[in-house]
């Protein structure tokens, strides 16, 4: 990514514990026109823990919900993206929406198969808490299944709270207030 390209974007980079430069920047319209690609480079299990229901394929309402996040002043979508071969390839993003609750905010993370388990997840959830303090939200929040440990553990060490739905204990809700 060149340095006019990354101004441009307002593209930040983070190394991952392997050594591994990523970019991250806001998601553009035109990344939209890849979002099947990316969505095609999730498992099935992957599917299911970010969903929470199986989603064998991607719905023109989830398309439409990412899309309008882009003109929703208190939304944000970052991506993350790496460099092979002189081309950008996106493996991750981090949305941050609005909830009912005043000052309320909830992310959710996706990351592709292949770059799971190297530190994108944690660089993702950091930079979702840094986009909510942006839109100055006062607590973010996330449902994430009860099964999905190495979410809780990523949310565990970025200091969020945990609690098992006392409705459903399949899901449990991390949260983090947001301190100026």
């Amino acid at each position: 990514m060149n340095l006019l390209q990354r101004l441009r974007d307002h593209a930040r980079s983070a190394r991952l514990a392997d050594g591994t430069r990523v970019y991250l920047r806001p998601l553009r319209e035109a990344d939209l026109a890849h979002a099947q690609q990316y969505f095609d480079e999730l498992s099935e299990e992957t599917k299911y823990l970010r969903f929470m229901t199986p989603t064998p394929n991607l719905s023109a309402e989830t398309l439409a919900s990412v899309a309008g996040a882009l003109h929703e002043a208190r939304a944000g979508i970052t991506v993350a993206l790496v460099e092979h071969d002189g081309e950008q390839h996106l493996i991750g993003g981090a949305r941050v929406v609005p909830t009912e609750r005043r000052g309320c905010c909830e992310f959710a993370l996706s990351i592709v198969d292949a770059w799971q388990g190297r530190g994108l997840g944690q660089v993702l959830l950091r930079e979702a808490v840094r986009l909510a303090r942006r839109l100055r939200y006062h607590r973010i929040e996330g449902s994430v299944l009860t099964i999905n440990t190495k979410m809780l553990k990523v949310a565990q060490r970025l200091r969020f709270h945990l609690q098992v739905d006392p409705h459903d204990p399949s899901v449990t809700t991390v949260s983090r207030a947001l301190l100026p």
